[in-house]
């Protein structure tokens, strides 16, 4: 409890700040839109700040209209309970005292040691060796192609490269430019291989440690370079607004790393299912007892105004 209690003080300071600086850019109408809508022939390569290339004028508008921003605003202000609320909730399924009972008595599971192994070796050999950029960059433009065809859009002049990346899209929403930072392309990808593998062709039982290890790898990467971009500054969160887009990343990945969990420790889909469902029914209770206790807080609070 004592662990919450300092979580709860220091994700309030953080986003105290992160609220404050992201309003004062909202009343001063400071926004960066003139991607959105850029035409591909007038576009661009840019470094790792390129936002999704739309061509639809009608999607610009709403996007960056003073009503959706201050609504999307008030959104990812309400779902803070929801960060913390699944935050604990991935605790305390991957954290119980079963789990810690266990890993005290035997140690922790041969995958796990596997997918920490794959961690440490892309931490190593991105600081040491190489940085992936350009796979980077490409995975992340063809987020945003992926997410515009599940959108029923059209995708055109897709590029990428060390130095920067774009993508032309006839439609941009919200899912469209925000896809890249809470889809880990390759391990999907590696994720749906072993799967359709394992139910198609034979049993891979014998090589969950190689997907485990894989799993380590690929999701750093996507955590990393995740992390390493929104630095940077990137576009793509600049309609949505800066908070909103935070919020909605972070609670997302949380969900994605609990499925990435159960297949993991299950090495098969019903098990991911199976650990998502339970982080989400977990989660929201922990989030809908933040929510009484604010409402009970701020009923008391104005009880006390009014006496």
């Amino acid at each position: 409890m004592q662990f919450y209690k300092v979580f709860y003080v220091v994700i309030g300071k953080m986003h105290f700040c992160f609220v404050l600086r992201d309003f004062l850019k909202f009343i001063s109408g400071e926004d960066d839109t003139s991607h959105m809508g850029a035409s591909a022939d007038t576009a661009v390569l840019r470094p790792l700040t390129s936002a999704v290339q739309g061509t639809s004028a009608a999607t610009v508008g709403e996007a960056s209209g003073v009503g959706t921003r201050v609504v999307k605003f008030l959104a990812a202000v309400a779902l803070l309970p929801v960060c913390i609320g699944f935050t604990q909730g991935f605790g305390d399924v991957f954290l119980s005292l079963k789990n810690r009972v266990w890993i005290e008595v035997v140690g922790l599971p041969q995958d796990v040691r596997w997918f920490l192994g794959g961690v440490a070796i892309f931490a190593i050999f991105t600081a040491l060796v190489y940085r992936a950029v350009t796979l980077y960059v490409f995975s992340h433009e063809l987020c945003h192609a992926l997410a515009t065809w599940m959108c029923l859009g059209s995708v055109s002049n897709l590029r990428a490269s060390a130095n920067g990346g774009q993508v032309t899209t006839s439609k941009s929403n919200t899912f469209i430019r925000l896809a890249p930072y809470f889809v880990p392309f390759y391990a999907v990808a590696l994720a749906a291989a072993f799967l359709l593998l394992n139910a198609y062709w034979r049993p891979l039982g014998a090589y969950r440690g190689a997907l485990a290890f894989g799993l380590g790898v690929t999701l750093a990467f996507h955590f990393g370079f995740t992390l390493w971009s929104l630095r940077r500054g990137q576009s793509d969160l600049k309609s949505d607004g800066w908070f909103f887009s935070m919020v909605v990343i972070y609670v997302v990945n949380v969900l994605v790393l609990a499925a990435a969990g159960g297949l993991l420790l299950s090495g098969n889909a019903y098990g991911a299912w199976d650990t998502l469902r339970s982080v989400c029914v977990t989660g929201w209770g922990r989030s809908a007892d933040l929510y009484q206790s604010t409402y009970l807080a701020v009923l008391e609070v104005v009880r006390n105004i009014r006496t």
